[in-house]
């Protein structure tokens, strides 16, 4: 079977096992006897399963039905509470113009928007999807008891809200309530106690969730169904486990390529979540010469006057490259474990990666260079050093979330093909060709990088950072 046809199975393969099925009967069995340990009824478990996973029993997959087993022996399931009539509903008693924040309506709706005009009992607000007039007596009452870290108790009607800030009217007056201050919290709509009120980190959790920190991949993949992009690469992710990404400066040179990535383990809770990937890359045409100018410290130049590495000599590409030899394929693969956690603070999430990567780019490599030059002053060698034996990175990333829009990465790792270039080399060398393998630069084996991620909004984000490529951008379409 020829290589083309192992790759196409093993992709075919790892597709395949990214799927969810549907709920097994012996997970059926064991969330009803379970369920009726816990005293559910029949009905009190279809509410509960639609409640939360928005299925009946039948609809459920296997990771759903694993994790509804998992709630009900934890004792984390609670019996749903038969939701009070809507004539008991309390409405709201405070609506004024220029009020922002999410309300809530007699229905059952939700929306986040800012009231521009109140006229005759009707109320317009304006929101994301557009501006609705609305009865006022449709809008619920949202009361909040919060308490924050010097013990100051506030009890009101909760006039607005932002990403850091609660307004409660209070009945001694309005007050500003900063969300990094509180302790403890109790909202109430329409009367009725909201119990996710408590989980400030819902506040927190930023909104650039990361698939890569700088260059290095995460075990978290992209959603299902999701497009992106970003200054070296596009991407698509077919479910919850499984993604494509490919490199388009590649592309655009003839090398067309993949890089399936798929997440094997993840268990989550609502402090914790931690994953495990893996993932390779297949390059049909990778070019010798992206090999010669990544690893140039590793190739040797002698001559009468003593030996230099190919990144510190005055030779180029062209005279060491073989040009016969320009292409061929090309492989990397890569495993990865990733964890994050609520922050102690109640502010966001704290995160962690930790990663290897090796490739068979050394594979034949005295086949693409050449032996001397076209004068025969110098003879070209790859290194006898044996930490150039095999190509491989390891890594270990940070990422901290500062504020619900800003975040904070960081990486270190242990790669026997950096270097580091300026900002103006490395320029340079991408707006060449959407890659990055210029023939110069520092050799820095061991090395760290650090920079802050903005989130524009949910679905665009920019970062800049002190190490190539120096600045990131990252554009997410939802259900595209």
């Amino acid at each position: 079977m020829t290589i083309a046809k192992y790759i196409t199975l093993m992709l075919f393969s790892a597709f395949l096992l990214a799927q969810d099925g549907a709920i097994l009967p012996g997970q059926k069995s064991a969330i009803q006897s379970l369920s009726t340990a816990a005293g559910f009824s029949s009905a009190d478990l279809n509410t509960y399963l639609v409640q939360n996973y928005g299925q009946t029993l039948g609809g459920l997959s296997r990771t759903q039905g694993a994790s509804v087993i998992k709630e009900f022996q934890t004792g984390s399931a609670s019996k749903p509470v038969a939701a009070k009539k809507e004539a008991d509903l309390a409405v709201a008693s405070i609506l004024e113009t220029g009020m922002k924040k999410r309300f809530h309506f007699r229905d059952g709706s939700v929306r986040d928007g800012e009231i521009i005009s109140m006229e005759s009992g009707t109320v317009a607000i304006k929101t994301g999807s557009g501006t609705f007039n609305i009865p006022s007596d449709q809008f619920l009452s949202e009361t909040a008891e919060v308490k924050n870290k010097k013990g100051e108790l506030f009890k009101g009607v909760v006039l607005g809200e932002t990403a850091e800030e609660f307004i409660i009217r209070t009945s001694f007056g309005d007050a500003v309530v900063q969300k990094k201050d509180i302790q403890s919290m109790k909202r109430y709509h329409g009367g009725i106690l909201d119990r996710q009120s408590e989980e400030r980190r819902k506040f927190y959790q930023s909104e650039a969730q990361l698939l890569n920190v700088f260059m290095d991949p995460t075990a978290f993949p992209l959603t299902g169904n999701t497009f992106y992009a970003s200054g070296l690469s596009v991407g698509y992710g077919l479910t919850d486990r499984f993604m494509i990404t490919t490199k388009f400066g590649s592309d655009f040179n003839n090398d067309l390529n993949l890089h399936p990535r798929m997440r094997f383990y993840h268990r989550k809770s609502a402090e914790k979540e931690v994953a495990a990937s893996w993932g390779v890359g297949i390059h049909r045409k990778y070019p010798s010469k992206s090999v010669i100018g990544k690893y140039s410290h590793a190739i040797d130049v002698k001559d009468s006057t003593g030996t230099t590495p190919l990144n510190e000599s005055d030779l180029t590409i062209d005279d060491v490259a073989i040009e016969e030899n320009g292409r061929r394929l090309y492989a990397e693969v890569f495993l990865v474990f990733s964890s994050r956690r609520v922050n102690p603070t109640g502010r966001g999430k704290i995160g962690w990666s930790m990663g290897a990567k090796v490739s068979n780019a050394f594979v034949n490599r005295d086949e693409i260079i050449n032996k001397v030059t076209a004068d025969s002053v110098e003879t070209i060698s790859w290194s006898e050093d044996g930490k150039y034996s095999v190509p491989f990175r390891t890594w270990l990333s940070l990422e901290y979330d500062l504020r619900k829009d800003l975040k904070f990465v960081g990486s270190a790792w242990v790669d026997n093909g950096y270097k580091t270039m300026s900002f103006s080399d490395t320029w340079e060398d991408y707006s060449g060709d959407f890659t990055l393998d210029a023939l110069g630069g520092e050799v820095s084996m061991i090395d760290f990088d650090f920079g802050i991620l903005y989130a524009v909004n949910e679905s665009f984000r920019i970062g800049l950072h002190f190490q190539q490529p120096y600045i990131d951008f990252y554009w997410e379409f939802f259900e595209f």
